[in-house]
C-alpha cells in the first residue's frame, strides 16, 4: 500500500459525546477567533438571498451545498478541523429535509466550478439560515473547491428488505443518490439487523444473514459498507458507518440481509392466516382489543403476513382466550399500507377490552362466475395469489354453490350443473376441495383440502347456476352470514340498520326463514345513540319506511310487555347510530350452528365445541361414543371417526358447558339433527372429542430435534414419509414455517436402509405458501419410493434456538429485557464425523508421546548442568521469557476522501486529532519512535522475521472486504485486507496487521502479515 493508507480495526464504538468536540480549539490553533469584532466577515445576519439547494446527490435532500448571492449559485467549503459540522444541522433543517445522516467534506459530491460564495465555521446549529453561521463574507474564504462540503440528509436515504417475499425479511437495500443498493458488510450482526428491523416496523431480528446465502445478492451498486450498530439506534444511518457509496459493486459477496420476526401475527387458527392477532410491544407480542380492528386494518395485517385478502373480522371467541396482556390501543389504516406499523396510532380507550380481536385471511384473492351467458350463472373460477384458474367438480356441492352464489351478489344456488358445462377455461385446473357448510358469508371462510387430492380430470371444471334474485336483508357485524345485527335495503339501493327497539315488539322468525338461515335461536337489541325525531327529515323518513317493512314481515311477539304505539305512531322514539358503532336488532339464527374440534394442530381432531345462541360451548363426555363423533367428522368433512377420545385426553373447554348431550346413531348428517337430552353439569368435569381419518399432522423424525429430519405426515391415523424425486425446494420452508421453526430450510434427497412407506410420491408447495395443506401433491396412497430416497428437511431455526447463520434469534414470541447480543453458534449434537473422531484420538495420543520426550530431554539437560541446577531444570525449558509490550488501544481517526470507508479508521492513542463521523479531515501526526529492541539476555532462538510488503488493491469493493476482522482503507477508495488460511478467523485480541509506515496513522512495529 502507499503513502496515505491506513488500516482499522472494528470495535465499539464511543458515542458518549459528539466526536470532535474541540473543534473550535482547533480553528483557533490556526489564528481565527470566535469574537466578530477580531474577524473581518460580513454581519452575522447575513445579506444574501437566503436561497439554498443541495446538487449532484440525486435528489433535493442530498449533495454539494450552494448558496446563491447576487443572482449567481456558488460552492461552500470547511476547514478541515470543522470536525463537528453543525453546518450540515442548519442545511437540513432549512431545507424541510429532516435530520443529517452524513456530512463531509473534501467534495463527496464532486466538486464545485464557479464561485465559492461561503465558508461558515463556528455554527452552533441553531441558525435559521446557512448565511446566518459566521463567515469570512461573501466569496471570501481560505479554503478551494477540493473542500466544497456536501449533505446527506435524512429525507434523502430510504431503507427496504427486498427479495424476500415479504416486508420484513429480505436483502438490506438504501437508497442513496435516487438509486437502490445493497449494504456490504463481512461482520453483519443481530445488532445491525435489529437496527433495520425497528425502523422498518418490523418487530425484532429473528436472525442476521449474508444475502448470498438466504434471498440472493444484489446486481447493483453498493450503498454502505461495514456498518457498526449497538441496536439501539433509531435509524441505520445514526449507527457507526464506515462506508459511504454508492459503489460500484461488481461482487456482491457481503451483501447483507436479515428476517424479522414481524410486527404482527396471528396466533390460536389452523396455520398463520387465521386466528387472534398480536403485535409487537417491545419485546413482547400483545393480543389487540377486538373492538379496535376493523377491515381496513385487516387488510393490512394479511398483506403483512403474505396471506392474501381479508375474509371476516372474528369475534373474540373464536380462536380461544388470549394467553398474554391485551392492549387497548389501535391503529389508523387506510388499507393501502404495507404492514401495520406503517399505519397512524389511536389513542387508548376506556372501559378497557372486551376480548382479542382476530382476523381471517385466506390466499384466494378472487371468486367469480366465467363463460356463462348471464353474470349468474358460468364456471367457478378462483384466484390464488391474483393468478385465475378453475375449480374441479369433483367435490364441489350445493352447499359450496350457495356460499358462491351469495358472495358474488346471485342470491342462492339453484343448482351445480356437470362439470366441464361452461368449459374448462384457461389457467390450472385446481384441484382444491370446498368444505362449506352454506353459512359462510365468503368461500374463503370454508375449509379447503388441497394435500392428497389427485389430479382433476381435464376439462371437469365445477359449474353453478345462481337464481340471481336480489337479497333485501342481510346480518352483518359477525362471521357467520346467519348472525349479526339486521339490515334492509332500500328503494336507492342502500343499506339501513334496524333499530334494537323492534326487538320489543316482533318475532323475526320469519325473517331467518327468508334468510334460508334456518328458524331464530335468539334475538336482543341494541339502542343507538341519537332518538330518530332529532336526526334530519330525510333520514327519518328513510328508517321509518325501513321499520314499517320488517313489522309487515313478521309477526307479533306473544310475549311483549308494552303496547304498540309505545315508541309513538311514527317511531320517533327509537334509536340509530352511525354504523361503525354496535346498535340495532341482533338476530341469531339456527343455520348459524356450528361444531368445530379444537386443540389440536388440524381441523380434523380435538375437544367438541359447538356454537349456538352466539357463543361457543363444549360438550360432556358422558354419553359420548363413537357414533357421535362420526356425524361430528362427516360434518365437518373430515372422512370417518377414528377415536372419541373423553375429558382425561382434552380436558374442558374455557367457554361453558353445551347444557345438552347428543344422542346419534351415527348415520346423521350434523350433529343437530341427532336427539339430545338436557345436562345442567358434567360428572367427570371432561370434554368430548373426535380423531376423524382426514385428520392431518406433520413433523420432521429421525433428526437431532424437532426442526431436522424426514418428513413425514399423518394421515387416517398412520405416519407416512414423502420421496423426494418431484418435491419442490418450497416444501421445506412450508413446512418449517407451519412448525414454528424458522422461515426458511433445505430440502435433500437421503437413502435409508429400513424400509419405510411413504403416503406421497411428491408435495409441489410454492414459494410463499403457508400451509402443507393446500400444496399440490400426489394422491394419498401407502407406497415404498424404490430407487428414489426421501424428502429430509432441516430448518433455519433448531429445536434448541440456534438458526444457521451469524446469529442466533429469540424463538417467535420469546421476550427479552435487553438489547440481543451476539452468541456463539451452538454445535449440534451428534454432528461430529468418524473422521474427525479419529483425529482428536490420534493428535492427543501425539501430544502425550510429545510431552514424554520432552521430559526425557529436560531430565538429559539437567543432567548435563549439574545437581545444583535441576530443581529448576523443567521450568527453563518450558518457560521462555519474551520482551512484550502491551500494545496501545486504538481510536478513531477519519480516513482521507474517496476511500471506501471514508469517515472513520483507527488511530494511536498520542494522536491529538478529533473526528467526527462522516467528515474528511486532515491525517494524525507522525507517532514518536519506538526505540529497536534486539533479542533479551541470554535466548539466542528469537529470530528476526523480515516482513513481506503489502500489495495495493485495486479499491473494488470486493476486494479486502472479507470475512476477516482487520481491513485496510487506501487513498484511492480500495480496501485491503490480510490474507489468511481458508476458514481461518481472529480473535478481537489479536495484534493488527503489519508494519503500517502511513502519516495518518503512524509507525508501529506490531507484527507481520500472516
Amino acid at each position: 500500500m502507499g503513502q496515505g493508507s491506513s488500516c482499522r480495526r472494528r470495535t465499539a464504538r464511543d458515542r458518549d459525546g459528539v466526536p470532535g468536540s474541540n473543534g473550535r480549539a482547533a480553528a483557533a490553533a490556526l489564528g481565527f477567533r470566535e469574537s466578530p469584532a477580531d474577524v473581518p466577515w460580513e454581519s452575522w445576519s447575513g445579506t444574501g438571498s437566503g436561497e439554498l439547494r443541495l446538487v449532484g446527490g440525486g435528489g433535493r435532500c442530498a449533495g454539494r451545498v450552494e448558496v446563491k448571492h447576487g443572482g449567481e449559485w456558488g460552492s461552500v467549503c470547511a476547514f478541515d478541523s470543522d470536525r463537528e459540522a453543525r453546518w450540515a444541522v442548519v442545511v437540513c433543517r432549512q431545507l424541510g429535509c429532516g435530520r443529517v445522516a452524513r456530512a463531509s467534506l473534501h467534495a463527496p459530491f464532486g466538486p464545485g466550478s464557479g464561485r465559492i460564495w461561503l465558508q461558515p465555521f463556528f455554527c452552533n446549529g441553531t441558525e435559521d439560515a446557512l448565511e446566518r453561521c459566521p463567515n469570512f463574507g461573501w466569496g471570501r474564504h481560505f479554503c478551494g473547491h477540493e473542500q466544497d462540503v456536501g449533505v446527506t440528509c435524512t429525507d434523502a436515504v430510504e431503507l427496504r428488505l427486498a427479495g424476500g417475499g415479504s416486508p420484513c425479511a429480505g436483502r438490506v437495500e438504501v437508497k442513496l443518490q435516487g438509486h437502490w443498493g445493497t449494504v456490504g458488510d463481512d461482520n453483519w450482526d443481530l445488532e445491525d439487523a435489529e437496527v433495520v428491523c425497528q425502523q422498518l416496523g418490523c418487530g425484532s431480528a429473528s436472525g442476521a444473514f449474508s444475502a448470498r446465502d438466504r434471498f440472493g445478492v444484489g446486481d447493483g451498486l453498493v450503498s454502505l459498507a461495514l456498518v457498526d450498530c449497538r441496536g439501539d439506534e433509531a435509524k441505520l444511518w445514526d449507527c457507526e458507518i464506515h462506508g459511504w457509496g454508492p459503489y460500484n459493486g461488481s461482487i456482491h459477496g457481503l451483501d447483507a440481509a436479515v428476517v424479522c420476526q414481524g410486527f404482527s401475527r396471528l396466533v390460536g387458527g389452523d396455520g398463520s392466516c387465521a386466528g387472534r392477532l398480536e403485535v409487537r410491544q417491545g419485546r413482547a407480542w400483545v393480543g389487540v382489543c377486538e373492538d379496535r380492528v376493523d377491515m381496513k386494518m385487516a387488510q393490512v395485517v394479511c398483506r403483512e403476513l403474505g396471506c392474501g385478502e381479508v375474509i371476516a373480522i372474528a369475534g373474540s371467541g373464536r380462536f380461544g382466550a388470549v394467553s398474554g396482556s391485551l392492549w387497548d390501543g389501535g391503529f389508523q389504516c387506510n388499507g393501502t399500507e404495507p404492514r401495520l406499523s406503517a399505519c397512524a396510532r389511536r389513542p387508548a380507550q376506556s372501559p378497557g377490552c372486551s376480548g382479542p380481536g382476530s382476523v381471517i385471511c385466506s390466499s384466494y384473492t378472487g371468486f367469480r362466475l366465467g363463460n356463462g351467458s348471464s353474470g349468474c350463472s358460468g364456471r367457478v373460477e378462483v384466484a390464488v395469489r391474483g393468478t385465475w384458474g378453475s375449480v374441479c367438480a369433483s367435490e364441489w356441492d350445493l352447499a359450496d354453490a350457495h356460499v358462491l352464489c351469495r358472495h358474488v351478489g346471485c342470491g342462492r344456488a339453484l343448482s351445480v350443473l356437470p362439470g366441464g358445462s361452461f368449459g374448462s377455461g384457461e389457467g390450472p385446473l385446481r384441484p382444491d376441495a370446498f368444505g362449506c357448510s352454506g353459512s359462510e358469508r365468503h368461500p374463503g371462510q370454508c375449509p379447503v383440502a388441497v394435500l392428497g387430492k389427485p389430479p382433476c380430470a381435464p376439462g371437469n371444471a365445477a359449474a353453478v347456476n345462481c337464481s340471481g334474485a336480489v337479497e333485501s336483508l342481510r346480518l352483518v357485524k359477525s362471521e357467520n352470514r346467519c348472525e349479526g345485527y339486521l339490515e334492509s335495503k332500500t328503494s336507492t339501493g342502500a343499506w339501513r340498520r334496524v333499530p334494537g327497539e323492534v326487538t320489543l315488539l316482533r318475532n323475526f322468525s320469519n325473517v331467518c326463514s327468508k334468510l334460508g338461515c334456518g328458524g331464530l335461536e335468539k334475538s336482543h337489541g341494541v339502542p343507538g345513540t341519537s332518538i330518530l325525531w332529532s336526526i334530519n327529515w330525510q333520514e327519518k323518513g328513510i328508517l321509518k319506511t325501513v321499520i314499517r317493512d320488517i313489522v309487515q314481515m313478521t309477526t307479533d311477539l306473544s310475549t311483549r310487555t308494552i303496547s304498540e304505539d309505545y315508541f309513538g305512531s311514527d317511531y320517533w322514539s327509537m334509536t340509530t347510530a352511525p354504523a361503525d358503532i354496535p346498535h340495532g336488532t341482533y338476530l341469531v339464527c339456527s343455520g348459524s350452528l356450528q361444531v368445530r374440534l379444537v386443540g389440536s394442530s388440524g381441523r380434523c381432531a380435538g375437544r367438541v365445541e359447538v356454537y349456538s345462541g352466539g357463543s361457543w360451548s363444549w360438550v360432556c363426555q358422558e354419553g359420548w361414543e363413537l357414533q357421535d363423533a362420526a356425524v361430528v367428522c362427516r360434518e365437518l368433512g373430515c372422512g370417518t371417526a377414528l377415536q372419541a377420545p373423553g375429558w382425561a385426553r382434552l380436558g374442558g373447554g374455557p367457554g361453558p358447558l353445551w347444557p345438552y348431550s347428543p344422542e346419534c346413531s351415527g348415520s346423521e348428517e350434523s350433529l343437530w339433527e341427532c336427539g339430545r337430552t338436557e345436562r345442567r353439569e358434567c360428572g367427570r368435569g371432561g370434554g368430548a372429542g373426535a380423531v376423524c381419518s382426514e385428520q392431518l399432522s406433520v413433523r420432521l423424525a429421525g433428526g437431532p430435534g424437532r426442526c431436522r429430519g424426514f418428513l413425514e405426515i399423518s394421515y387416517n391415523g398412520t405416519w407416512g414419509r414423502v420421496c423426494a424425486k418431484g418435491t419442490s425446494p418450497g416444501t421445506a420452508a412450508t413446512v418449517c414455517q407451519q412448525l414454528g421453526c424458522g422461515h426458511r430450510g433445505g430440502l435433500t434427497a437421503v437413502s435409508t436402509q429400513e424400509p419405510t412407506e411413504a403416503w406421497l410420491a411428491w408435495v409441489g408447495c410454492e414459494d410463499g405458501a403457508r400451509s402443507l395443506w393446500q400444496c399440490p401433491s400426489a394422491p394419498w396412497h401407502l407406497q415404498s419410493c424404490g430407487t428414489d430416497v426421501h424428502a429430509r428437511v432441516e430448518c433455519e431455526e433448531h429445536s434448541d434456538g440456534t438458526t444457521e447463520g451469524h446469529t442466533t434469534p429469540y424463538p417467535e414470541g420469546a421476550t427479552s429485557t435487553g438489547v440481543p447480543r451476539r452468541r456463539p453458534r451452538a454445535v449440534p449434537v451428534g454432528s461430529v464425523s468418524v473422521p474427525t473422531v479419529l483425529c482428536v484420538v490420534l493428535g492427543t495420543l501425539l501430544c502425550l508421546s510429545l510431552g514424554a520426550l520432552a521430559l526425557l530431554l529436560c531430565r538429559a539437560r539437567a543432567r548435563r548442568r549439574g545437581p545444583g541446577r535441576a530443581a529448576d531444570a523443567i521450568s527453563n525449558a518450558v518457560y521462555e521469557e519474551l520482551d512484550y509490550k502491551a500494545m496501545p488501544e486504538y481510536q478513531e481517526v477519519p480516513t482521507p476522501p474517496g476511500s471506501l470507508l471514508e469517515g472513520w479508521v483507527k488511530k494511536l492513542p498520542y494522536d491529538t486529532g478529533d473526528s467526527v463521523e462522516g467528515s474528511d479531515t486532515e491525517a494524525a501526526p507522525d507517532p514518536p519512535a519506538r526505540p529497536e529492541q534486539g533479542p533479551p539476555d541470554g535466548y539466542d532462538d528469537v529470530l528476526d522475521v523480515a516482513q513481506e510488503p503489502l500489495t495495493a488493491s485495486t479499491g473494488d469493493i470486493s476486494e479486502g472486504v472479507a470475512r476477516q476482522r482487520w481491513i485496510c482503507v487506501l487513498p484511492t477508495g480500495g480496501i485491503y485486507s490480510p490474507p489468511g488460511p481458508p476458514g481461518a478467523t481472529r480473535e478481537p485480541s489479536e495484534q493488527p496487521p503489519g508494519h503500517m509506515d502511513y502519516d495518518d496513522v503512524g509507525t508501529s512495529t506490531l507484527g507481520t502479515l500472516p
